[in-house]
């Protein structure tokens, strides 16, 4: 586990609209669509999933962070064998975060501890490198249609699909289905209620536009969580097409958090538990 440190601030105002430019910028790179040559996923007439060629690694990544401390966290990549879901690899970096959380920018405090663990692996395990990458965070559900998963997706020039687990209003396009966030979980139920065809999926769009910017999903496939309606918000990161990320987080999902997202969360907390330990007081 390597150890990075710097300083922390408060980004001015000049300095988020520097960063709001760059993602649009960047915003240009992005590819929407279906494009892994090396997997391809075919469907069923109700778009569940037919059959998935060639895809043997999924990533998940995220930060966990120490109670109390706004700048002490591990970021974490796992990667897990398809369709088995066991982990294979895994790997941990202790953080030193210069910024703190600032809706519509999180990949400006995140995305480089994140690109530090994927170019470990392909240095040091490139037969492991993911073929797609499951981030805790948005994608194209974003202010700019850019989050942290399209961002990291950019970047590393991997596949990635955006999943938070907090609900967005969208500025400038009302709150998605004209729903604010406490209302949004009442006016899920309602939709999965009467809505069984839709199999606990219901697309996000804008009230203004009408645009779709990804789905809210209860995916939960283990008994355990069965009747789960606390969704998660899938969108496009890069690479791959919203229609083929839901239907790889229903894939890949035993409980509420695909388990990518979820493997990688319980690790980072267990590194965070030994940090702990090997620097409490005698």
């Amino acid at each position: 586990m390597t150890t990075a440190s710097s300083e922390y601030h408060i980004p001015s105002k000049d300095q988020k609209q520097e960063w709001a430019q760059e993602q649009t910028v960047l915003k240009q790179g992005l590819i929407l669509h279906d494009d892994h040559p090396d997997w391809t996923a075919t469907f069923k007439d109700n778009s569940d999933l037919e059959s998935v060629q060639g895809l043997k690694y999924i990533g998940g990544v995220d930060l966990s962070f120490i109670v109390g401390n706004k700048e002490d966290a591990i970021a974490s990549l796992v990667v897990l064998s398809y369709p088995e879901l066991q982990v294979v690899y895994e790997n941990h970096a202790k953080v030193k975060l210069t910024l703190p959380y600032i809706a519509g920018y999180l990949a400006f405090r995140e995305v480089g501890p994140l690109m530090n663990l994927i170019t470990t692996i392909r240095r040091d395990q490139p037969t492991l490198v993911p073929q797609l990458i499951f981030v805790d965070g948005c994608g194209v559900l974003h202010p700019r249609g850019f989050g942290l998963a399209s961002h990291l997706g950019l970047l590393a020039n991997i596949p990635t699909i955006g999943c938070s687990k907090n609900y967005l209003v969208i500025d400038g396009d009302g709150p998605v289905l004209g729903a604010h966030p406490p209302r949004f979980k009442s006016l899920f139920r309602e939709f999965v209620a009467e809505h069984p065809e839709a199999r606990g999926q219901m697309l996000l769009r804008g009230a203004v536009t009408g645009k779709t910017y990804g789905a809210a999903l209860s995916a939960t496939t283990s008994k355990a969580a069965e009747g789960t309606l606390n969704p998660i918000f899938v969108s496009v990161g890069h690479k791959v097409s919203l229609e083929t990320s839901v239907a790889l987080v229903r894939a890949c999902s035993r409980f509420r958090v695909p388990e990518p997202i979820r493997q990688a969360d319980l690790k980072s907390r267990t590194e965070i538990k030994k940090w702990c330990n090997e620097h409490a007081s005698p």
